[in-house]
């Protein structure tokens, strides 16, 4: 990479059989060596990340200052306790896969049998057990009619659905050609209402 240090280093995942204040004494000494300015961590739940925090006030180590979850409108299990915490210690948070590897842009059936070559679900097939429920199709039939309505495409409202949480700092696109990060930055410059969005939070209401 040509560089001596990276701005910010994240843990992909929790690992619990090594004790966090391991891991934070670990980052902290890469800190110090100027290695790495800034440590974060994804997929980890609001307990994990409340346990993590404590261990660094504790030690006296750099804390985890971003968040990186998994976050889309088929995807909410987050909203009730990890995002209000990091609000509340005024953490960055950055997810990932705002549209649900895809899953949101209307390009999948409820045929298991009938996923698309070359697709993410096609690629990592654990993503089919994680999206592919009753509730979450009738979230994308839904998606689809509004975006006709208002004449914007469903991947633009729902990476502007996610953009517009105000626990949200910025959203990672997993983008595959030029076209997908124009779309973003337009989802990210016109935004969402407080209407729209309440409107379209409340589909995820209906359990399956």
């Amino acid at each position: 990479l040509g560089t001596d240090h990276v701005d910010i280093y994240k843990l992909h995942r929790p690992y619990p059989d090594v004790p966090i204040d391991e891991t934070l004494g670990a980052l902290a000494e890469e800190v110090s060596a100027g290695r790495v300015e800034v440590i974060g961590c994804s997929q980890h739940s609001g307990d994990q990340l409340r346990e993590a925090l404590e261990t660094s006030r504790i030690h006296g180590y750099p804390r985890f200052e971003i968040v990186q979850p998994g976050y889309n409108l088929a995807l909410r299990d987050d909203e009730d306790d990890l995002l209000p915490l990091c609000i509340e210690e005024g953490l960055a948070v950055t997810p990932f896969s705002p549209l649900g590897a895809g899953f949101l842009t209307g390009k999948y059936t409820q045929n298991r049998d009938d996923i698309p070559k070359g697709t993410r679900f096609h690629i990592m097939p654990p993503h089919i057990e994680i999206y592919f429920k009753k509730r979450n199709f009738r979230i994308v039939e839904k998606l689809r009619v509004k975006s006709v309505e208002l004449g914007v495409s469903m991947a633009f409202l729902a990476m502007a659905w996610v953009m517009s949480n105000p626990a949200i700092t910025t959203i990672l696109v997993g983008a595959r050609e030029p076209a997908h990060i124009d779309n973003a930055l337009e989802a990210y410059k016109i935004g969402m209402d407080e209407e729209l969005r309440a409107e379209i939070s409340a589909w995820g209401d209906e359990s399956d």
